[in-house]
Formats: structure tokens, C-alpha cells, sequence
């Protein structure tokens, strides 16, 4: 395990994530660094632009948290820009592959972020015949209605609050609908620190209008913003500018698709 990882006392049973053969050749027989080099490379170029963002609002004196931190793209960007990351991925499958090729200055925790400690369910959704899914999984129940079944894993959970972290310059959220309650668990932390929130909110995760679900958002105090897509790559747009049909219902998985918040406490 590298010495930057955390272990949770989360108890996963059986449990054996299961691995397609371009998987296993992926992640078996590449390099883990050569592996993130190249998957940075891709996200670089056809990735969210929300990343072409991160060095005008990450501060470099300070650290920074990826709460669902999948196999580290984020995790990796943030440590070129920041003096810390934290790192929380709760999936089976993906922590391993975020620990094996972290960035010196970055810890993983193998740990569900949200607003109570203790041990939670962690919903693995199917969306396909392919089986489990790898960037889907949520401590939120109603993944359980996936297409093509789940399986439960139990994992060890905490709030942010909890952590006591400070000097917090930016908090980047993904955790597939499961938002609203992390926010509640770091409310402590982003009233302290102030820092830049970025946080996936979709309605296809939470099945309530995107409306309702940034009016939850509220209880950070913050001006909202969120990524124009620009010639030159992005910039950033006051939440007055949003238009939730166009830019959000309408438009799933299409080119200007807005999925990412940004945050700004007051």
C-alpha cells in the first residue's frame, strides 16, 4: 500500500471486484504511472472543462479535497496545483488504482464522505450488460433502481467536519446524487475556510429538478457559478446565466452540457 494511503475499517465481506480482460490488461500489464500519464493526456484533451479551470481557483498556498475521486484524475490535477490533496473514493474497484499511483503530496482514504460517521451501504449500480458500474457507485439508495440490478458493500463513512482539516482553499463533490448529504457533513469545514467548491449536481442521479437541488445548496452561503465552454476552453458564468433546460435537461451528454457548480463562500 503506498505510504500516502489510508486504509478504512470498512468491511467488504467477499466482496472481489471484477475486471474485463482490456481491464486487466490495462491495469496488469501498463505501468500504474504510465497508466494516469496517459489517462491525464485524454482528459487533457476531450475531458470536462471544468478542469481548464482549476488553476485560476485553486490556491497554491493551500490544499485541496476530491471527495469521489474515482481512479484520480482530479487527484492528480489538484496536486500540481495545490500543496495537498485528500483524496476519498469508496469504491472497491477504484480505490486501488487511485492509491497505486499517487501524486507525493496526496493522501487516499478509503472512506464514504457524508454527513454521519460510522459504516454505510455502498450501492453499486449496473447500467448495462456489462456489469457493475465503475463510476456509479453511491452511498444513495435509490441506486438500487438500476436497469440491470447492484450489489451492496459495506464501507466506513465519515463527515468532512469530522477531519478538522484547515487551510482549505478547494472541495471538489462527485459522488452521483449523493450531494446534498455531504454538503451537510462539511458545512463546518466551508464556513472556516472558505474555500471554491466544485459540485456535480444532475438530475438524472437525484430524479428532482435541478432547480431544487441548487436551492439545497444554499446552506453553503455561496455565489454560484458554473463553466461556459469558450473557444479557448472555459470560463466561469454567474448561476443567473444558467438555463436549466437548455443547458442541463436538454442537452445530457451532448457538447455544452452543464453537470459541474462552483461554489464561492461569502
Amino acid at each position: 500500500m503506498n505510504s500516502a494511503t489510508q486504509a478504512s475499517d470498512s468491511k467488504m465481506g467477499d466482496f472481489k471486484p471484477q475486471y474485463s480482460f482490456e481491464e486487466w490488461v490495462k491495469y496488469t500489464l501498463v505501468p500504474p504511472k504510465l497508466y494516469m500519464w496517459r489517462l491525464l493526456r485524454k482528459h487533457a484533451r476531450r475531458g470536462e472543462r471544468e478542469l481548464k479551470l482549476l488553476p485560476q481557483l485553486v490556491d497554491k498556498n493551500k490544499i485541496a479535497l476530491d471527495i469521489g475521486a474515482n481512479k484520480g484524475v482530479y487527484t492528480h490535477t489538484l496536486a500540481k496545483l495545490a500543496t495537498h490533496v485528500h483524496s476519498f473514493e469508496p469504491h472497491p474497484k477504484m480505490f486501488p488504482l487511485l492509491a497505486r499511483a499517487l501524486p507525493e503530496n496526496a493522501t487516499a482514504y478509503h472512506v464514504a464522505v457524508s454527513d454521519t460517521g460510522g459504516t454505510a451501504e455502498l450501492v453499486i449500480p449496473s447500467y448495462n450488460k456489462r456489469g457493475l458500474s465503475n463510476q456509479g457507485a453511491s452511498l444513495d439508495p435509490s441506486k438500487k433502481n438500476a436497469p440491470f440490478g447492484f450489489t451492496s458493500v459495506a464501507i466506513a463513512s465519515r463527515t468532512i467536519d469530522s477531519y478538522n482539516f484547515t487551510n482549505v482553499g478547494f472541495i471538489k463533490v462527485d459522488v452521483e446524487g449523493f450531494e446534498q448529504a455531504v454538503v451537510r457533513g462539511l458545512l463546518e469545514t466551508a464556513a472556516r475556510e472558505k474555500p471554491w467548491l466544485m459540485i456535480e449536481i444532475e438530475e438524472w442521479h437525484t430524479k428532482r429538478p435541478i432547480e431544487d437541488c441548487l436551492a439545497d445548496m444554499r446552506v453553503l452561503n455561496a455565489d454560484v457559478f458554473f463553466a461556459k465552454a469558450t473557444e479557448s476552453g472555459a470560463e466561469l458564468r454567474p448561476i443567473a446565466d444558467f438555463d436549466p433546460e437548455n443547458d442541463h435537461r436538454k442537452r445530457r451528454k451532448q457538447p455544452g452540457y452543464v453537470g459541474n457548480f462552483f461554489f464561492k463562500p461569502r
